[in-house]
């Protein structure tokens, strides 16, 4: 899938970012997160607990980004995984 078509399924959370990926791994992300993502709180992070979603949302207000740029850096962050 190209960006293009990417950004048109970012209406709601897209069906290509996967929670299970994130979800795994969570007891070994939080510290990733917060050194990719520095305005992300402590808080943030614990309550996130996973949810891809969750943490778009947290970018979207910490980084003042629309949803479709919050979920493709979940995405590109997800894909590091």
């Amino acid at each position: 899938m190209d960006t293009n078509g990417m950004m048109e399924e970012l209406a709601t959370a897209p069906a290509w970012l996967s929670n299970d990926r994130i979800m795994e791994q969570w007891e070994h992300i939080p510290d990733r997160l917060r050194r990719r993502w520095r305005k992300l709180t402590n808080e943030d992070v614990r309550r996130a607990s996973g949810s891809a979603e969750y943490l778009a949302e947290r970018l979207q207000h910490r980084y003042g980004v629309d949803r479709r740029e919050a979920f493709l850096q979940v995405y590109e962050f997800e894909s590091e995984l």
